[in-house]
Formats: structure tokens, sequence, C-alpha cells
């Protein structure tokens, strides 16, 4: 587990020499980014990246977080340094600088700034940089690009502790946004594998047709085409990176209400109607795209007992990749994660030792599938 270091140093600006505006052009943005504001860039899923090059004395970084202070509505970054985490920052409410501590003022180092934590914690602002002395350029840019889109797997819900079951432990603990690592994901992990920009749209708890609590509003396909989901207006995205692959693995929170007494069983045909008009969506702003649709990980045939949810769920989306090859011209493939075991992260999702697991089942796959 990393070591999560919180600084808190405030710096007045007039402090230092050079101050540098968050819409400079040697910064790149990977993810959902809102450029509107010349002062402040505001982003909210999980993975949004800010990645320059710097050489010089004294940098630090401006970060707030759009929040209602709440604990578990809070932001945590993990800022690496020539592909090492060196630093986890908590961001608060305020706007504050924070210092990176970097081995020589005269060597160029590729900075970037990762949001670990989802956009249900908070909203994330970047306020540019600055420094006394020192040089900035842009970074050379990777240029693969996977979308990964799914739920609270996908976002690290939970990775950072390990719970044994029951009777020896309990792994229904809540969420706590310190113990949420997306940079610890299956996807971010296999995109760094890839050599490929990881772009994610996750949230927890959420679905194609239905979420995890049964309710339908806030569900993926109806948030997909904005910045922000359920905040701060319908800001909507310009789609402008061509993505190389777009990797959607949903339908356990389809699933969700099931495990409930009694289940309240989902509807095959609401179910595939929901995602094939999703994956029109997809196609419609990702034309050049490949396309997997993956499961599994969180759904079994045992739980609940007869059931059968992980075949029911294998069974519809394969219905629904037949259909879509002859919708679209993408190309389509389906994948199958082996159904995670003990020991568990918060409330039973996948530890980083699981998500780890699951990025070397897929990054294979991913590998032939695109030619890479």
């Amino acid at each position: 587990m990393h070591k999560v270091l919180f600084f808190c140093c405030f710096l007045s600006l007039s402090s230092f020499a050079t101050k540098v505006s968050p819409l400079d052009s040697n910064f790149s943005y990977t993810g959902r980014f809102d450029l509107t504001n010349e002062k402040v860039i505001s982003f909210g899923y999980t993975g949004s990246k800010i990645e320059f090059d710097f050489k010089g004395e004294d940098l630090r970084i401006g970060l707030s977080d759009l929040s209602d202070g709440f604990p578990e509505h809070e932001n945590y970054y993990n800022i690496i340094v020539n592909g090492k985490v060196i630093d986890v920052i908590k961001a608060t409410i305020g706007l504050k600088y924070y210092k990176i501590d970097l081995p020589s003022a005269h060597l160029f180092y590729k900075i970037e700034i990762f949001k670990r934590t989802e956009v249900i914690c908070a909203i994330g602002a970047f306020h540019g940089i600055q420094f006394n002395k020192g040089e900035l350029r842009k970074s050379n840019r990777i240029k693969r690009n996977i979308e990964w889109i799914g739920d609270s797997f996908l976002c690290g819900y939970g990775n950072m502790v390990s719970n044994n079951p029951p009777p020896n432990g309990n792994p229904s603990t809540g969420f706590h946004a310190k113990n949420e690592n997306g940079y610890e994901s299956f996807g971010a992990i296999s995109s760094r594998a890839l050599a490929a920009n990881f772009y994610s749209v996750a949230i927890s708890g959420r679905g194609v047709y239905r979420n995890f609590d049964g309710s339908t509003t806030g569900v993926i396909p109806s948030i997909y085409e904005l910045i922000y989901p359920d905040s701060l207006g319908a800001k909507h995205y310009s789609f402008q990176i061509n993505q190389d692959l777009v990797v959607i693995k949903l339908s356990t929170n389809d699933f969700g209400p099931e495990i409930q007494s009694p289940p309240i069983l989902l509807d095959s045909t609401s179910f595939v109607k929901a995602y094939l008009s999703f994956i029109d969506i997809v196609v419609k702003h990702n034309p050049k795209a490949k396309i997997i649709l993956a499961i599994g990980g969180g759904l079994s045939d045992w739980y609940p007992s007869g059931l059968k949810r992980l075949s029911r769920c294998r069974s519809w989306v394969n219905v629904i990749l037949n259909e879509s090859k002859l919708l679209h011209s993408n190309k389509f493939d389906f994948f199958e994660f082996k159904t995670i075991s003990a020991p568990y992260g918060e409330d039973w999702h996948p530890t980083i030792k699981s998500q780890n697991k699951m990025a070397k089942e897929v990054t294979p796959f991913i590998k032939e599938f695109m030619g890479w």
C-alpha cells in the first residue's frame, strides 16, 4: 500500500516569481475537463490526469475541491514523477498550493497529477502551478487511447485495504475516499501495461438499465455525454479524442437488486434494449474505435443461490454483442473476468492484488484484439 502523505502548506501567490495559468499550452489533460474558465480547470472522473515536464526549483501545484466538506466528499491525487508515485495529496475546499519535491533542479521531470477518487467524492479544480526558477514544457504524449466505461471496480473502490470474509473479518465497511485508488484499478493498470492513455467514465453503483439501488435515473448511458454527471449543469463533453478502444464493463449493478430479499429480478428485455441504445451512443462518438463488452469480476452463479446471475449476464451480453456486430461497422469482442475471491476491499470489492489479477487477465486479450 502506498504511504499517504498530506501536504497542507498554503503559499501566497505573490511569493513566487512565476505563475502558470491552467490554460497554458504546456499542460496536457487526459480525461473530461471543463476548459471554459481561464483561471481554473475543473474535472470529476477517476483517472483525470494533468501532465507536463518541469525543470527548476520550488514547484507547487494549485488544487481545490468543489465539495460540501463531508469526509467522504474529498479528493485524493497521486503525484507521479517519471512514472513513479512519489506522493499522495488530499485536496481541500479552499485553494492550496502543494510542494512537489524533485531530486534535482537541473533536470526535466515528467509530472503527472492523477485523480484517484471518483466523481461522487468531489469535483476537482486545477489552478495551475507556481515556482521560483524553472522551465515548463509539454510532455511527449502516448499515442494510444483507451476509454474504459464501468462502475466501482473501475474506480478502485476500497482497494487500498484487505479484509477477510466472516467469521474472521468483515468487508462490509462502507466507503472511505482515502481507500479508493483508481490508479490501481484494472483499467489503469492495463492501460499502463499497453502504453495507452487511460480515459474512464465510471461511477460506483451505476448500471446500464438500472443502478445497484434499483433506481433507473443517473445510469451510465444518461451521463455518458456529459463532463460532469449529476452536478454543475449539463455541460457536454466534446469527444475530440480519437479512442482506439472502448471497453464497456457494466452490468454488475444492474443485477444488484437481485441480492435483496426477495430478489428484484432484472428484466432481460429492458436490459438488452438499454445496452443496445447505449452502444449506439458510444459508436456515435467513437466511430472508428474497436469495442469490447466485458463482464464478470463481481458476479457469480452461486450467489444468490439459484439465480445464476453470471450465466444470465453472459447470455444477454452475447446477444447484445451479436446484434451490435450486425448494426455497426466497429469491430466488437467479448471478455469475461474471473469472479474475484477473498480477501476483499471495502464492501466486498477487489483489493489492489485482485485488481492486478484482473489487469493481467484482460491485458493480453486487448493486445491481441488490437494488434499491439
